[in-house]
């Protein structure tokens, strides 16, 4: 399967009328699309929500971000062709939102909102550590299995809000049948390949989410604010309002918070 072939497949988590927004949503990595479900059960906004599934990138014979970036543009306008005249909102977690800020300056959303993610190049030698460091969690999710694998990325920090909440440990037998496109998609779209800032000018309005203990993605929405020099960027930190920490999973740990941004998102 070549990217130029390629339509991911996505679910349909809410309708709308013809000249109301369409959300498309990309979810994290291993993830999977009805990990949106509890955002958009809170979204207040006469809305479509369409959820994309992101691990049969894994099909393209060549898999880098220029290709999967590719895909998704091809997914989004088929999506839109059913309500050609929508205002586009194009939101991504994560690894998601890498690839919609990827996207963005060929879809020319009205708003994206970018959660929990890191879009902008590496310096050098980080990014050749993070090549390394995802190659080896590329290298344990083969030799552990999907499960073994989630319960030791889920010990670190950045989901403390989630292991707060009881939710780390959880998996849905789908995910593991994706097992191994996971294997090829960390290795192969390591933000330590991403050599190029996105080009976000052609989004009319923007948004960043980050949890309140999120340290390092808070810090990504204020470097990603001084890159739009001016035009509208807003940061958002998130607080679920339960005394417990916010930080890296989002759509479950605040979904709420979410939601509101994106309410925000298909205000005209």
């Amino acid at each position: 399967m070549t990217a130029r072939a390629t339509i991911l497949p996505w679910i349909d988590l809410r309708s709308a009328q013809s000249d109301q927004p369409c959300i498309v949503a990309l979810h994290g990595s291993f993830g999977e699309p009805r990990d949106w479900k509890l955002v958009a059960a809170r979204l207040s906004a006469h809305a479509s929500f369409h959820a994309v599934a992101l691990a049969p990138l894994a099909q393209c014979a060549v898999l880098d971000m220029a290709h999967a970036a590719a895909a998704v543009v091809r997914t989004v306008q088929a999506i839109r062709a059913m309500r050609p005249g929508a205002p586009l909102v194009l939101t991504g977690y994560s690894f998601g939102g890498r690839l919609a800020a990827a996207a963005t300056a060929a879809l020319a959303p009205e708003a994206l909102v970018l959660v929990s993610a890191r879009v902008l190049p590496l310096p050098t030698v980080q990014a050749i550590e993070r090549q390394r460091t995802d190659a080896a969690l590329a290298a344990a999710l083969a030799r552990d299995g999907m499960q073994a694998f989630m319960r030791s990325w889920h010990e670190r920090p950045m989901f403390a809000g989630l292991v707060a909440r009881g939710f780390a440990g959880t998996l849905a037998a789908s995910r593991v049948a994706n097992t191994p496109s996971w294997v090829r998609i960390v290795h192969e779209l390591s933000p330590g390949k991403s050599l190029g800032t996105p080009d976000l000018s052609r989004a009319t309005r923007c948004w960043f989410i980050a949890g309140k203990d999120d340290t390092i993605y808070l810090q990504e929405g204020e470097r990603l604010r001084n890159l739009r020099a001016g035009r509208h960027l807003q940061v958002t930190v998130a607080d679920a309002g339960d005394d417990r920490p916010t930080t890296h999973a989002l759509l479950v740990e605040a979904p709420a918070a979410v939601a509101r941004v994106l309410d925000y998102a298909c205000t005209p």
